[in-house]
């Protein structure tokens, strides 16, 4: 049989695959194309950008490129594919039923998991140069002006000094890059998969660390990220500038209730962002890197506690 001549941990991969309609469709595109460029696979398939390539990197041991840029099939892919050519599927039992999606629940899923904004980000060298240099500039700004410097997903009243503030949030996205990866490695299930000749550092490649390039791309993207959540250091800055009195006198009871609010808004927003980015940069599935983002929103806030308490007494 031809699933006999998958090795084990292939197999299981391949029963997760075929969960998934989009992904069974790229295998079988790419297949019977023998190599086809992305324009190509999209218009096909008639996905979404930003859902090709987060597909593409969830299929990267079965997917490559060729020195042209078109898609080709891995020689495990090739398996993949004689497999679906062959059957279709496995059994109904390790189906899960699709629904095709309307519009609305399109839009929601556009807004709640905006894989759209990191393909070109990961693809377009351009993008992945300008964008987080321009995130960068504009948080950097906003926390400056605000006097606000970052840990975690949380903003700490300090005293104005520019480089300290710029540090401090540099420091910040290397932090949160290292609990992500570090989170993901865990919650990804790879540390306990074993197979016979394959290290932990091949199971860990299949999350993170498999190029210096990706994990640059990465690390810029989290720049792009966590603009959402500058919404916080934007209000105070707005309402500095131009006394809107916004934000009610400091020490007051409804200073702490606006601020409170403020915070849990742009915190809202940003975890969709960086949940995204979890699931397209980390090889997850958006269960998966949306449970990684709340194990960080929660490891923040028992910090900014820690902290808080700490500065009161």
């Amino acid at each position: 049989m031809l699933l006999a001549s998958i090795d084990a941990r292939s197999e299981d991969e391949l029963l997760w695959l075929l969960r998934y309609k989009t992904r069974r469709k790229i295998i079988l595109a790419i297949g019977d194309a023998g190599k086809i460029n992305a324009t190509a696979l999209r218009d096909s398939l008639k996905i979404s950008t930003g859902s090709l390539y987060y597909n593409l990197r969830q299929l990267r041991r079965f997917v490559t490129q060729d020195n042209d840029r078109n898609y080709i099939l891995t020689e495990e892919g090739l398996k993949v594919y004689k497999v679906l050519k062959e059957k279709g599927t496995i059994s109904s039992s390790d189906l899960i039923s699709e629904k095709p999606q309307g519009i609305f629940m399109k839009i929601l899923q556009g807004i709640f998991f905006p894989l759209w904004l990191y393909s070109p980000l990961y693809e377009r060298i351009g993008v992945t140069i300008l964008l987080p240099t321009l995130s960068f500039i504009l948080s950097s700004t906003l926390l400056i002006y605000s006097r606000r410097r970052t840990f975690l997903l949380h903003f700490y009243e300090t005293a104005p000094n520019p480089l300290e503030i710029i540090g401090s949030y540099l420091l910040n996205v290397f932090i949160l890059y290292g609990l992500i990866t570090i989170l993901s490695i865990l919650f990804s299930g790879t540390l306990f998969r074993r197979s016979e000749g394959e290290s932990l550092a091949d199971r860990v490649r299949l999350v993170a660390l498999a190029s210096v390039q990706d994990e640059l791309k990465f690390l810029l993207s989290l720049f792009v990220a966590l603009l959402p959540l500058m919404f916080y250091p934007a209000i105070l800055s707005v309402d500095k500038l131009f006394h809107l009195s916004i934000i009610p006198p400091k020490g007051t009871p409804l200073y702490y209730q606006v601020r409170d609010a403020l915070l849990i808004i742009a915190q809202g927003i940003s975890l969709p962002f960086l949940t995204a980015l979890t699931a397209y940069g980390r090889r997850l599935s958006g269960t998966v890197a949306a449970l990684v983002i709340l194990i960080l929103f929660f490891i923040s806030y028992i910090f900014y506690q820690m902290l808080t308490i700490g500065a009161i007494t």
